[in-house]
């Protein structure tokens, strides 16, 4: 059955590099819709449209998921496969032929041009905003949203009935790869909020016997889920069947202790007291929760004030467009929040954007926001098995029994969260690999994640790649740093140190940190006699903080291969180079060196402007050039 074609309204322009979907030259005579909510399908008008091989279908499936955003072709590669075949990129390149001539063109004012796009960025899908049956089931839970908190509730009943009924099977079934794994799971933990949300309706209108079924079929194939139990709970006791309310919660009991090794959660508590006592109560009749949130304990029943986030700090500056990105695109109010992912160099603010972000975020996460830094520790990664404990006895209390096997540990982590909008900030990360593990898997969850490397693994919702700030900006965060306005006597030194420190945020704070000893003294007295070269990275250290030690972590990452090729150029003095210097200096072949230097931009110690030409921060440049050359010999 083909899905329904709605038309879009008019919407505000996206960012830059982003394909307005609903842009009226999009206009097809025979448009394009698509289904993710089981195998991923495709139609032009009533044509059904033959999509190819499964790996071809993922690098359709991650287009669609970027919702007009361009994917480059690594992100793509990363999206089919979690360890890329040789030539991968050449196979990539040939899937986007192939999905061209499918998916066709369409009229665009006085010419025909393709939907998939190319540009700059990679490619991109240009479709209506509604072009999917995902997008229209995420139009329509916020339409029950809007009626449930209206006190409509048998039309938001209705919505979310229509919603459910889009599925057909389990989503982007038989779609490989990493991003159609993340999006499977996390569109099956919906479609379990969806389910939930529809019977908490049916309780609040009434319908307390013909939930019975469907609820006790739910608490079955979700035996460690509280929440249906709960609305099991309610339903029984309305019909009358106290004594089976009852049972229900001394087994729901038995089951957390044995298998989780918690208590059953303040509110299920409470129900059985007023069960026991027949009294009617807030969990007795229908708590009105937003559509596709069931009600659910508060992080203070559980274990007070879940907020573990460092201060934020208070001279932060700049970053705006930044931070309204990942607060739009992680706010709870939408119908599912997801993974943010802020790279970039050392050193260039990822931890304070997103802490600073998640600041801002908080009311939308009243259920707790969690902070754990996951960078090294003496040379050696955090354990996850540690991260998982710390989360675990935060919001399961101190009380809590935390598995020994890893497995078990996360699965009782996302029971944890299930249900509860809970916002985790995960700083430092070194790879996708570590991350997965620490995803929750309730689609009300949103993660914000830093890292020096792209994570392009990583299904993400919106990418930032933090590049370091424009002088003015620069300049501006030293003033706020100080607390006082800069003197122009002085603004031509800072912006000379601004210029040789290439603006990078955490060097700023040092000379800040230098300055602020010599309260009242001009910059120029305090900061006028810092050079360029050898010996300015030993002076940007001060109070803990060291740009040097920054840049050694990422280095310390770096394989031997790759901290050669990090090395040698700067060493031959060369900031700026192409693949085809570099290939004479390591005495390797192009597609080696590029390779090599590909994934030094991907670790965030190099950068690269064009293809195939390489360059280096100021201070990673100075790093390079007075390393030691045990690296390199």
């Amino acid at each position: 059955m083909n899905p329904p074609f709605l038309t879009t309204p008019a919407a505000a322009p996206g960012p830059p590099g982003h394909v307005r979907a609903d842009d009226p030259t999009l206009c097809q005579v025979e448009p394009l819709r698509f289904s993710l909510l089981g195998p991923l399908r495709a139609w032009r008008g009533p044509t059904e449209l033959s999509l190819g091989s499964p790996q071809q279908q993922a690098v359709l499936a991650a287009l669609l998921l970027r919702r007009g955003r361009h994917a480059t072709t690594d992100e793509l590669i990363a999206a089919v496969w979690a360890s890329p075949p040789t030539g991968a990129a050449s196979v990539v390149r040939t899937y986007i032929s192939k999905l061209r001539r499918v998916l066709g063109t369409r009229w665009d004012r006085t010419r025909s041009v393709s939907a998939l796009r190319s540009g700059p960025g990679g490619y991109a899908l240009s479709l209506p905003a509604d072009a999917s049956d995902a997008a229209l089931l995420e139009k329509e839970m916020a339409e029950a949203r809007r009626h449930r908190d209206g006190g409509r509730s048998d039309e938001a009943r209705g919505v979310l009935l229509r919603a459910l009924g889009r599925w057909s099977g389990s989503p982007l079934a038989g779609v490989p790869g990493p991003v159609a794994e993340a999006e499977r799971e996390r569109l099956v933990e919906l479609r379990l909020t969806l389910e939930i949300s529809v019977l908490s309706l049916d309780l609040e209108l009434g319908q307390h016997r013909q939930a019975v079924p469907e609820l006790f079929r739910l608490t079955a194939a979700h035996p460690l889920r509280e929440e249906p139990r709960r609305l099991l709970m309610t339903a029984l006791f309305r019909c009358g069947r106290r004594a089976e309310a009852l049972a229900l919660y001394e087994e729901t009991r038995r089951i957390l202790a044995s298998e989780l090794g918690v208590a059953p959660a303040a509110s299920l508590r409470r129900l059985r007291d007023r069960i026991m006592a027949g009294e009617p109560g807030p969990g007795l009749g229908a708590a009105k929760e937003p559509a596709g949130h069931p009600s659910t304990d508060t992080a203070q029943e559980r274990q007070g004030s879940l907020a573990t986030l460092p201060t934020d700090l208070p001279d932060f500056t700049g970053r705006a467009a930044e931070t309204d990105e990942l607060v739009a695109a992680l706010s709870a109010g939408s119908a599912a929040t997801g993974v943010a992912v802020v790279s970039g160099m050392g050193g260039v603010g990822k931890t304070s954007l997103a802490v600073h972000a998640a600041h801002r975020l908080a009311s939308s996460f009243p259920d707790g926001q969690l902070y754990a830094d996951l960078g090294t520790r003496d040379d050696q990664p955090v354990a996850l098995d540690d991260i998982l404990s710390c989360f675990l006895q935060t919001l399961g209390g101190q009380d809590i029994v935390v598995p020994h096997d890893r497995v078990e540990r996360a699965a009782l982590f996302r029971t944890l969260v299930a249900g509860r909008r809970v916002l985790f900030v995960l700083d430092d990360a070194s790879d996708a690999a570590q991350v997965r593990q620490l995803l929750p898997g309730s689609a009300l969850c949103a993660v914000l994640v830093t890292s020096r490397t792209r994570l392009s693994s990583l299904s993400a919702t919106v990418r930032i790649a933090l590049d370091a700030p424009p002088p003015d900006e620069a300049m501006e965060m030293f003033a706020r740093m100080i607390g006082s306005p800069i003197r122009d006597a002085d603004a031509l030194v800072l912006g000379r140190l601004v210029e040789v420190t290439g603006g990078l945020p955490l060097a700023i704070r040092v000379l800040a940190s230098r300055h602020a000893a010599r309260a009242g003294w001009p910059v120029a007295q305090t900061l006028g006699g810092l050079r360029g070269g050898p010996h300015l990275l030993p002076a940007l250290r001060a109070e803990g903080l060291s740009v040097a030690d920054s840049i050694q972590a990422g280095f310390g990452r770096l394989d031997k291969d790759q901290a050669r090729a990090f090395l040698l150029p700067a060493r031959a003095g060369m900031r700026d180079f192409t693949t085809t210097e570099a290939m004479t200096l390591l005495d390797a072949e192009r597609r080696e060196v590029r390779r090599l230097m590909d994934s030094l931009v991907d670790a965030g110690m190099l950068t690269s402007a064009a293809r195939e030409r390489y360059g280096y921060h100021a201070l990673f440049f100075a790093f390079a050039r007075g390393h030691d050359r045990g690296h390199t010999d």
